[in-house]
């Protein structure tokens, strides 16, 4: 079974359990994917900082981002210090990340992935795009723990960056 097919599977149980629960499926799934990462939380803190990236939405960017887009996602200029998606990029470099990478969507992983060869991973992300990361890198034997966005919708996200910066140095 791949990755998108069970995450369409796992979603419609979602959805299900949410109105027989009377909360919405966001609540719900924003419930699981804290489960997922919870279990892969010691595993994460093994891995050096060497060994892992960060993967950003490239919906986080700021609405006048001029960062050019590569074959490898969107390639931040650090033109602006308040910019969330320039202040993870520095702080997975000051730790030592193998790279961060800003992506237009979520099937380019596997070419990250594949090019980069970690055995850990960020993903920033909204709950259903989180969803389908984890399990898609889970299938690579990589692990992965989900940042989910504070404020979401494809334009003009924002995440929690305490909560971000904090996931990026998390260690045994």
């Amino acid at each position: 079974m791949t990755a998108s097919t069970m995450v369409g599977e796992i979603l419609a149980s979602i959805k299900r359990k949410a109105e027989e629960m009377g909360c919405t499926e966001k609540e719900l799934l924003r419930e699981y994917i804290q489960q997922l990462n919870a279990g892969n939380r010691t595993r994460f803190a093994r891995e050096p900082f060497s060994k892992r990236i960060l993967l950003l939405p490239q919906c986080l960017r700021e609405p006048d981002c001029s960062a050019p887009q590569t074959e490898e996602g969107y390639i931040c200029q650090q033109c602006n210090p308040d910019c969330q998606v320039n202040r993870l990029s520095q702080e997975a470099k000051r730790l030592g990340y193998k790279g961060s990478y800003i992506l237009p969507g979520g099937s380019m992983i596997a070419r990250v992935i594949a090019a980069t060869q970690p055995s850990a991973v960020i993903g920033i992300s909204c709950e259903k795009e989180a969803l389908l990361g984890i399990l898609t890198l889970e299938d690579y034997g990589i692990v992965a723990i989900a940042v989910l966005l504070a404020r979401d919708g494809c334009y003009n996200t924002a995440v929690d960056l305490e909560e971000a910066l904090a996931t990026l140095a998390l260690t045994k």
